[in-house]
């Protein structure tokens, strides 16, 4: 197995989402949770073209809009521990675990948020490629900010539709 190019993993665009949602069966009350997606670059590696995938999901911090995050730095644990956050590189057909303890959120300007962080992707537990093993990576891009978007049961809600 030889190793991957260089520009194997150069962000070509960064989203950040957020959606409110709710469980009253579990007595979770409306929160707010972010997401971070960086889609990159393709690569040939071992004759095949690969287009790399990153998201961050769960990003669950005290905020009450994306604006808040503005000049902000916030830790979370190592996962699987209660409050980290769930990381994922998707490449070779496989969700391949990452850990993102800490994201540093700069400026906002036309709709978009500046973030950075850092992160180690495990390529031997899912895509079983021992050749990769882990690797370190950090990125520091702007992020386009995505439309708010409400579960199903705030929208019933609002519309005075309780079932």
């Amino acid at each position: 197995m030889r190793e991957l190019p260089e520009n194997a993993f150069q962000p070509v665009t960064g989203k950040l989402g957020q959606r409110i949602s709710e469980n009253p069966g579990e007595g979770q009350a409306p929160l707010l949770r972010f997401f971070i997606e960086l889609t990159f670059a393709s690569f040939e590696y071992e004759g095949e073209v690969l287009t790399p995938l990153f998201r961050v999901d769960s990003i669950e911090v005290p905020v009450k809009s994306w604006r808040d995050l503005e000049n902000g730095t916030f830790e979370f644990p190592w996962a699987p521990k209660p409050g980290s956050v769930e990381a994922a590189m998707l490449l070779f057909g496989e969700h391949n675990p990452a850990d993102v303890t800490e994201i540093r959120f700069g400026g906002t300007a036309n709709g978009k948020i500046r973030a950075s962080f850092d992160t180690e992707v495990d390529f031997e537990m899912e895509a079983d490629r021992d050749d990769l093993e882990q690797i370190e990576m950090s990125f520091a891009l702007d992020l386009e900010v995505d439309p708010l978007q409400v579960a199903t049961s705030l929208e019933k809600k609002c519309q005075g539709d309780l079932d």
